[in-house]
């Protein structure tokens, strides 16, 4: 697909959430929020840290068993921040990435720093698909009868993608059978990286202490996030079953994956609106809601941005970061 194209998909979200603000009664959004409760909003917003740190403790544990000698869990809470701020501002949170060069700024090879990255993103998946799926049994028949069927189609296979790849791509066994296959089918120059690469990730194996600790850092990932939210719902008063809101925020997440939004604006609006209504919650509700989430995905980005501000690429790590020795 050509850019312009792929930017103009990515429109549909911000045009679905015109589209809701322009059925809605403008000056009811602004009581909602002008109504915030600031205890629970301000204590979401400190659950950051908290957050990070859940995170980068996970991305440590790949590193360690890449044989990559992981940063001290404060310096990857640095890397970890200043890939959210770079994916929170790309297509596809491709920007997140640019963790691997950071690493390689260390002396770490590149290929096991992007496979830690990737393996990192597809556990946060999982965790959000399989809660997904019971928003899709709660939930889907609160939509539109032509877009239940796509809805359905997209979180199913979503789920059934990410349970296949994280064992595929973790196991050595499965993992060399791909990577053999891929080689017969690549061109010279990219079979020999795929070669070089296979022997750079061939220390990583599906153990079950290493299974466990990554599974316990993504659920304790994920619960800090729907604490995170449910101290939204509070700040706006808003009360629904705690089930609910987790599987319906999954289901969000997971819906934020398709290229056609920018930070889930619209594709989260088109979600909440249904799903509160079904509670007896309107619409001017649900927004404000939608608001006070996006505001947390901007805290993502804005610290971030500034972390990257004192940490910029192309600087040399410090020599207490470089020891080879750091664990978190």
């Amino acid at each position: 697909m050509r850019r312009p194209a792929r930017w103009l998909l990515r429109l549909i979200g911000p045009v679905i959430l015109a589209y809701f603000l322009l059925t809605t009664d403008l000056n009811k959004i602004i009581i909602n929020l002008r109504s915030l409760r600031w205890a629970p909003f301000l204590l979401s917003l400190g659950l950051y840290p908290v957050f990070v740190a859940v995170k980068a403790w996970r991305w440590n544990l790949l590193m360690r068993d890449l044989d990559m000698p992981p940063p001290s869990l404060g310096h990857s809470m640095i890397l970890y921040m200043i890939g959210m701020f770079v994916g929170g501002a790309t297509p596809g949170q491709s920007g997140d990435f640019i963790k691997a060069w950071y690493l390689r700024e260390r002396g770490q090879p590149m290929a096991p720093a992007l496979f830690s990255i990737l393996l990192d993103r597809l556990f946060d998946f999982l965790v959000m698909a399989l809660l997904s799926l019971l928003g899709l049994i709660a939930f889907l028949h609160l939509f539109p009868p032509p877009l239940q069927v796509p809805i359905e189609a997209f979180t199913i296979g979503f789920t059934v993608g990410i349970v296949v790849a994280i064992p595929a791509l973790m196991a050595r066994r499965p993992r060399e059978w791909l990577l053999r296959h891929g080689l017969r089918l690549a061109p010279g120059r990219l079979r020999a990286a795929l070669e070089r690469w296979h022997d750079q990730v061939a220390t990583l194996d599906l153990r079950p202490g290493l299974m466990g600790g990554l599974l316990l850092a993504s659920v304790c990932a994920a619960t800090s996030t729907m604490v995170r939210l449910w101290l939204l719902f509070r700040a706006l008063n808003v009360a629904i079953p705690f089930l609910a809101l987790v599987s319906s925020m999954a289901l969000i997440s997971n819906l934020q994956s398709l290229p056609i939004s920018f930070s889930g604006v619209g594709v989260r609006d088109a979600v909440l609106i249904p799903v509160l209504r079904s509670f007896g919650y309107g619409a001017d509700q649900a927004l404000a809601l939608s608001a006070l989430v996006l505001l947390i995905n901007i805290e993502n980005i804005l610290l971030g941005f500034l972390v990257s501000l004192r940490h910029p690429l192309g600087r040399e790590a410090p020599a207490g970061a470089r020891s080879a020795g750091a664990n978190p």
